[in-house]
């Protein structure tokens, strides 16, 4: 298993100038996979046992101008389509998108807003300042049982802090579902791939559904992006307008015919078909019935899917009218996946914990505040503001591949994780062990492997040398034995 990671991290050099900085790179992922804590860059240097001269240069590696962020997501991206894990639905990638907030109290750190906390649990307050970072997840591993793996996470809120304008708290707003279709059709574009984007119930609005079919692949002829979004309660749509016999009347054709809610549907039982699918990683009977219907917002046909399941009654919206109904419910309920993939972010890996901030920053209050009102850095303190903003982009990316790399490790060694894996579990909730159970096994792997083994693998090698400045680490010195005329003497 330290093989396989070693040889990912190696996958990744092309992407660095240099090699001492490509080792930084190296300490700091392995560093989010073994320390037991982290709160700060502090944490890294604690774990490899380095001090002030590597925590220095581990602190200005994330401004660090031997990489870009760009080139780190596009190596991020080949690495995780070349080990042939992607979850395929006819012949297109399947991703999830979705936005999370992280809180944030620093009065310095550009990007801060004053962000509405839209959970339904009474135990987190209604706003609160921080961060608001859109994701997109690539779903590896199989469809019954899969993972969100993390592909690019970025700020989506703040942009006045580095000199943007978007239109303040409401343009912020209406451009957040947009961003997201754009990080997928980035990603689509450059790999090449035809994918299918599984967004957040947040996010139906005719702009997404534009922006998705204005990018047509050549080489398939086809949209790039298919998306598939759970429709609002109140939607309505129409259908096509019926083509006049005889005589053409003079003047445009219809092109909306009669109007209707898409939840009444639901009352014409006949037209439901009962199918079996996966929903929520068990098999049930489903009722499903698909429409092909006119949405005005978009201005063009959309397929509504209809389905009664044992959660309840649910509406998705598909941008290809020819997707199939049954794959779109089972797609649709792997969503989930990327709030799982948040929570291992968050609490397992910490890539949120990030602490850089600048001196330059206007200072603001900690108390939430109308985000038209966050004061803008002054021209000469905007290059500055945006290494920071760089910083936090680079720490979460750095995050991201750790989980990554833990997720991978689950797919491709699933045996020898439950085999290394001695600590109680109460239930395992699936076969493949999760990130959190990955991680237990590898932090013993990897602490045995820095700081025991006489025989480390090459990467470690390089470390050592390099900001250790001895062959091996210092281990800790066994207590001196007590002699026998000591103990006799009851010394």
């Amino acid at each position: 298993m330290l093989t396989y990671i070693y040889k990912a991290l190696y996958s990744f050099r092309e992407a660095f100038s240099r090699n001492s900085t490509w080792l930084l790179f190296c300490m700091i992922v392995l560093g989010f996979m073994g320390a037991d804590e982290i709160i700060g860059i502090s944490s890294f240097a604690r774990f490899w046992g380095i001090r002030e001269n590597g925590y220095h240069a581990l602190l200005s590696f994330f401004r660090s101008s031997a990489f870009s962020l760009e080139g780190l997501t596009f190596f991020r991206g080949s690495f995780v389509l070349a080990q042939n894990e992607t979850v395929r639905v006819q012949g297109r990638a399947v991703m999830l998108g979705d936005h999370t907030f992280v809180p944030k109290d620093g009065r310095r750190m550009p990007g801060v807003v004053t962000i509405k906390q839209e959970s339904e649990t009474q135990t987190k307050p209604s706003r609160f300042r921080g961060h608001c970072r859109g994701a997109v997840g690539l779903l590896t591993g199989s469809l019954t049982a899969p993972f969100a793996t993390p592909l690019t996470l970025q700020l989506h809120q703040g942009f006045i802090h580095v000199g943007q304008k978007p239109g303040g708290e409401e343009g912020d707003r209406l451009t957040m579902g947009p961003r997201i279709v754009h990080m997928a059709l980035e990603f689509a574009v450059r790999h090449g791939i035809l994918c299918v984007l599984v967004p957040d119930a947040y996010f139906p609005g005719g702009a997404l559904f534009i922006m998705a079919a204005s990018v047509w692949s050549v080489e398939f002829r086809k949209p790039v992006i298919t998306l598939i979004i759970k429709a609002k309660k109140n939607c309505k749509a129409c259908f096509p307008a019926e083509k006049p016999e005889g005589k053409r009347p003079v003047g445009r054709p219809r092109k909306y015919g009669q109007e209707v809610k898409v939840a009444e549907l639901f009352d014409y039982g006949h037209l439901f078909t009962a199918v079996r699918c996966c929903v929520c990683g068990k098999a049930e009977e489903v009722s499903i019935a698909a429409f092909d219907l006119i949405w005005k917002p978009s201005g063009s046909l959309i397929r509504f899917v209809l389905a009664v399941t044992s959660y309840g009654p649910i509406v998705l919206m598909c941008s290809d009218p020819n997707q199939d109904p049954r794959t779109a419910i089972e797609l649709y309920c792997t969503r989930i996946r990327v709030e799982v993939m948040f929570d291992i972010l968050r609490n397992l890996i910490c890539a949120f914990s990030y602490r850089f901030w600048s001196k330059l920053m206007p200072r603001h209050s900690r108390r939430p505040k109308k985000n038209r009102d966050l004061k803008e850095p002054s021209s000469e303190a905007l290059p500055s503001v945006r290494l920071c903003w760089d910083a936090y982009e680079r720490f979460v990316m750095l995050g991201a591949i750790a989980q990554g790399l833990l997720q991978m490790i689950s797919l491709r060694f699933r045996t020898s994780v439950w085999d290394h894996f001695d600590i109680f579990i109460r239930t395992r909730s699936r076969v493949l062990p999760s990130e959190r159970t990955v991680r237990n096994v590898i932090t013993r792997l990897l602490i045995t492997d820095i700081f025991l083994s006489s025989a480390p693998g090459a990467i470690i090698r390089e470390i050592r040398t390099r900001y250790s400045g001895k062959k091996s680490f210092p281990r800790y010195a066994d207590p001196p034995e007590k002699s026998d005329d000591r103990m006799a003497a009851g010394q």
